[in-house]
């Protein structure tokens, strides 16, 4: 029991109860509780002493009228509280703002729209707890508050029937002449049952009952009904057969958004018009909430029910108003007998005619529709379907998914409605949205589950959405599965295989890749397409991609199990083409379009690697695959399972085209410090690479790595007097990097240098940025910071053409650090376009940019610069590296020069101990 988010003090919708504490308690002392009723039901206004004593005692006055009434009052505020009544020389009164019993809160409520709500009528008839009024004496009192409570009972039983006449006026109707049973002859339950048989199209039963009443009340009473049951016996006499198209929720999400004004911009231009859209997006929705909006004529034709052709005519008698549409041999007039035929005779002129739900017959619905518009040009026709009908003239109106915000309103409406205390971090709630794809359905499944499980546990149980995303009851959106299974069942083998296939891909599958794949065709992939599972993507590059969503993906993937190790395995040998053909092209120079596949691809060649992993495949997969790590990381900063897929490829690699693979399980076990597996790894390299002939910067790497350490260096110097220049700028920036990390910087820019017109001989754009980037670092090391500014700006803009955003937002950072003395200005630009661009990324780099910015405030805005700098000791973490220990003592420079002399101290002992614990960690070999 509660509104506006307070309990009612008193209850007085069943036994008298007081609620103390959030608890109802009962009132054992009679006079006490016909005390507090008689305050209750008078509330706001005071009570005068003559009549709570009158009401306290109705058979005797005490002898001490006002001491006795003033000892029950007494009593009741120590139930209440000391402050809840108030005494004046009007009398007594409640002092509660709030309506202050159950009673007086149900009419306040019945008084709002939330009424009409069905979430809040049950809420409402949940108040009452049994029969008002049978623990007080009887009188006056009693009399008030039963009258009032059943005057409220009725209320909300007729919010309750307008609710529920649209969706099932039969069942209203019989409850009405139930309770009429008991009133035949009271005239408003008349009216009202006569308006729910009209509803229910039966005319001749609200005649009936306008026939009985007036004879009754002529019998009884002498006189004729009155002005509200003579409204509905006119009503019936001129009964139209047209229903009206099922209203739409009070709440709308569709009105007024880009579908809306397509549909309506649609039927002005053409007279048939299909929506489209999967099961559950919304298709009807839209219909009902134009015609609530435009107000046409209109007959609304549900197809959902029938399962042949035969069927659709008695679908639209039903629409018609009618038991049966007749047959030509029952009737002396001409009667249609198909379907189209019915619709064009009895429509009104200027009728829109809604057919919802066709997919299931699209050939039926596509002749209602040809016979309605040869015998009526005015009619306007709408179908709702999953597929288009393939009619000529035909205009679609696709309906997509939610964008995020009404997704996530939706989901907060019916969330709180469900459960009015219910916890939705938006994180969660944007999550959610995310995974159920902006289904209007699904998130309503979803919030209908918040009765029992909280927001993360929904979210964390998508995985099984199938079992969870359920309601109980029959019908077309009961079930999130039904829904889906639906358009399957509609698919023959053909679309079931390219769904398969797409359902392989965690996101959009060109058209290209998709054909690759055994029994693959562009007729299958136009029939899914149709059957709205899956939406065509056309990129910026022209290329037509084809996206599922993450229902329909994990729906496929239930039903295709018996065929998952050959789709898998199929699925692993793509990869494997399309990896191996990447790096050729990235040898090649083809480093934009590289990159952009790479980008787009990533996720997919990750999850064949699973597949490979699992066993799919032929051997060797695990290996050839294993270089999409490599760029994994590049592009996030890490990647969890590398260890793990390390190990593996080492075990499953066969042959010389697993040498980049192995070299990657390498160079991962190297820096993970594995030295056991990562001389597994560096034994079986040796063992693939022995005879191959591998591209010259291959083979170099694959040297490096299987050589001693001792042997770096030569290997390394013979590398830069090749002939090769591709080696020559590979090996010089290796020698760049090691000169650097060994703090000997001219070595560094000198092989930076080299590195350089190397590059520019190979043209090479990614090696010619990267050299231009390492000589940039090499003039900043020795102290020419104009010099390093003008090739580190050019490196960060070359690195931003070739689409390696986050290398280029690096660079910008060095570019910043060279003129943060000469230009400061320049340099917080700089850094801030870094920090706006990285977001919460925890790549080194943004440490290093706080830091600088930490660096520049320092002077201006000690506090501040204090801030930024214990904001990058969060990005970077403790001293785990030389980077990390240099950005710490940067810190704790910074702390002293702003006056924090203490923490200084402290942070500079704290990085000593952690220096010395760094000496004692194993380095990679």
């Amino acid at each position: 029991m509660g509104v506006s988010g307070s309990n009612p003090l008193v209850g007085l919708l069943g036994p008298v109860t007081v609620v103390v504490d959030g608890r109802p308690e009962p009132i054992t002392s009679g006079r006490t509780r016909t005390l507090l009723v008689t305050l209750a039901l008078a509330h706001p206004h005071p009570v005068g002493s003559a009549r709570l004593i009158e009401a306290v005692w109705p058979e005797r006055a005490p002898q001490n009228p006002a001491g006795a009434l003033q000892t029950q009052v007494s009593r009741l505020r120590r139930i209440l509280g000391p402050d809840s009544i108030a005494g004046s020389a009007a009398g007594y009164r409640l002092t509660t703002d709030s309506p202050a019993s159950d009673l007086a809160a149900a009419e306040e409520f019945l008084r709002t729209d939330a009424a009409d709500d069905a979430a809040g009528a049950t809420l409402l008839r949940s108040w009452w707890r049994g029969e008002p009024g049978t623990d007080l004496p009887a009188g006056d009192i009693r009399d008030e508050l039963i009258e009032r409570s059943d005057r409220a009972a009725h209320a909300l039983r007729e919010r309750d029937w307008h609710g529920r006449l649209a969706r099932e006026p039969g069942r209203v109707a019989a409850e009405i002449a139930e309770l009429r049973s008991a009133a035949s002859l009271d005239e408003h339950l008349a009216a009202l049952h006569m308006r729910a048989l009209l509803q229910a199209g039966d005319p001749n039963a609200a005649l009936a009952v306008h026939a009985e009443l007036a004879a009754g009340l002529a019998n009884a009473l002498g006189t004729d009904p009155g002005p509200e049951v003579a409204a509905a016996h006119s009503a019936a006499l001129a009964y139209s057969p047209l229903p009206h198209t099922p209203a739409p929720p009070a709440d709308a999400y569709v009105t007024g958004t880009a579908a809306l004004e397509e549909l309506t911009a649609a039927l002005a231009a053409s007279a048939v018009v299909t929506v489209t859209g999967p099961g559950g997006i919304g298709k009807t929705r839209l219909v009902t909430e134009y015609i609530a909006a435009q107000q046409p004529t209109n007959i609304f034709v549900d197809l959902s029910a029938a399962r042949q052709a035969d069927d659709t005519l008695a679908a639209v008698a039903v629409a018609l108003g009618r038991g049966a549409v007749p047959d030509r041999s029952v009737s002396l007039r001409p009667q249609p007998h198909t379907a189209g035929a019915a619709v064009a005779q009895l429509a009104p002129p200027d009728t829109v005619v809604v057919l919802d739900t066709c997919e299931h017959l699209p050939g039926a619905v596509a002749d209602i529709i040809a016979e309605i518009r040869s015998r009526r040009s005015d009619i306007r026709v709408i179908a709702t379907s999953r597929t288009p009908l393939d009619l000529a003239g035909e205009h679609l109106v696709a309906v997509g998914p939610l964008p995020g915000p009404a997704a996530a309103d939706l989901l907060t409406r019916r969330a709180r409605r469900v459960r009015g205390d219910v916890r939705l971090d938006p994180a969660l709630v944007t999550e959610l949205c995310t995974r159920l794809d902006g289904s209007p359905l699904a998130l309503e499944l979803a919030a209908a589950q918040l009765r029992y499980l909280s927001l993360a546990d929904i979210v964390g149980r998508l995985d099984a959405r199938f079992g969870l995303l359920a309601v109980p009851g029959e019908g077309r959106h009961h079930a999130l599965a039904d829904v889906v299974a639906a358009s399957w069942d509609l698919l023959d083998d053909r679309g079931r295989r390219v769904l398969a296939v797409l359902a392989l891909f965690p996101g959009d599958v060109r058209i290209h890749d998709a054909l690759t794949f055994d029994r693959v065709t562009v007729e299958g992939l136009a029939q899914v397409c149709d059957h709205s599972l899956a939406t065509v993507i056309e990129g910026d590059d022209g290329l037509t991609r084809y996206r599922l969503t993450e229902t329909v993906r994990d729906f496929t993937r239930t039903r295709t199990g018996r065929d998952e190790d050959a789709l898998d395995g199929e699925f692993v040998c793509w990869a494997v083409d399309l990896l191996e053909s990447l790096g050729a092209g990235l040898l090649a120079g083809e480093v934009v379009g590289v990159v952009a596949r790479l980008d787009e691809s990533s996720d997919a060649l990750l999850a064949a690697l699973h597949a490979a992993a699992d066993g799919h495949g032929p051997q060797g997969s695990v290996a050839r695959l294993l270089p999409v790590i490599t760029w994994r990381v590049i592009r996030t900063g890490g990647y969890p399972d590398a260890e793990r897929f390390a190990l593996a490829a080492i075990d499953d690699a066969t042959g010389s085209e697993c040498c980049v693979g192995i070299a990657c399980a390498t160079a991962y076990l190297i820096l993970l410090i594995q030295p056991r597996a990562a001389a597994r790894a560096r034994a079986r390299l040796r063992r693939l690479a022995a005879g191959a002939t591998l591209p010259p910067v291959i083979a170099l790497i694959v040297h490096l790595l299987t050589a001693s350490p001792s042997d770096f260096t030569r290997i390394v110097t013979r590398a830069a007097r090749s002939r090769d220049p591709m080696v020559v700028a590979v090996a010089e920036i290796i020698r760049s990097d090691s000169a650097e990390f060994l703090a000997v910087p001219t070595l560094s820019r000198r092989a930076a240098l080299r590195a350089l017109v190397a590059a520019e001989r190979t043209r090479h754009p990614w090696l010619v940025t990267t050299g231009r980037h390492r000589l940039g670092r090499g003039h900043a090391l020795l102290g020419d910071h104009a010099g390093a500014a003008v090739h580190l700006g050019r490196a960060a803009a070359d690195y931003a053409a070739l689409g390696l955003a986050e290398d280029a937002c690096q660079v910008r950072v060095h570019q910043a650090l060279a003129v943060l003395r000469s230009d400061p200005d320049l340099a917080g630009e700089l850094l801030d376009s870094c920090l706006r661009e990285a977001g919460d990324s925890g790549r080194a780099y943004v440490a290093t940019a706080h830091m600088a910015r930490a660096q520049l405030r320092a002077a201006a805005d000690p506090s501040g610069a204090r801030r930024t700098a214990d904001t990058a000791i969060a990005v970077i973490g403790p001293p785990h590296d030389g980077h990390s220990a240099y950005l710490h003592g940067v810190r704790a420079a910074i702390l002293f020069v702003t006056g924090a002399d203490t923490e200084a101290r402290l942070a500079a002992e704290g990085l000593r101990v952690a220096l010395g614990w760094l000496a004692m960690m194993p380095t990679p070999n």
